[in-house]
């Protein structure tokens, strides 16, 4: 499944989720849109959970997004970078955007588990599904 798509159904609010993948898709809106993405990203709650400020580092995150299943890759969605689109090794991902002040989201399992750094110096969250 791809990763934008699956991810948007999974974790974007519902009144928001058309618009937001359109723009992912269109690559004259993309950069706008990442731009928004960056200081807010209309996620639904319910899933996510704040990354303590001791954890939210390369070697901590990993560790945390492993237990919860991440396997060795994630395709990531980033503003300024150019890995935007790209499916990257877990770590090298987690490496790039923790160094990155801008907002970033690694999708880890379609659907079910990504990452999401907000603009810094904001929190990281986890927003995962459980599997049905």
């Amino acid at each position: 499944m791809d990763h934008e798509a699956a991810f948007t159904k999974a974790f974007i609010r519902s009144e928001k989720r058309a618009r937001f993948l359109q723009t992912l898709a269109d690559p004259k809106k993309r950069k706008e849109g990442l731009e928004r993405m960056s200081h807010a990203l209309p996620y639904m709650p319910d899933f996510a959970l704040s990354v303590p400020g001791d954890q939210d580092f390369p070697d901590e995150l990993e560790k945390l997004l492993r237990a919860k299943g991440a396997g060795p890759t994630c395709h990531v969605i980033a503003d300024g970078l150019k890995a935007d689109g790209r499916l990257l090794p877990l770590r090298e991902a987690l490496n790039l955007i923790c160094l990155h002040e801008y907002g970033a989201i690694l999708s880890c399992i379609p659907g079910r588990l990504a990452y999401y750094k907000p603009e810094s110096p904001n929190p990281g969250i986890i927003l995962e599904r459980p599997q049905s």
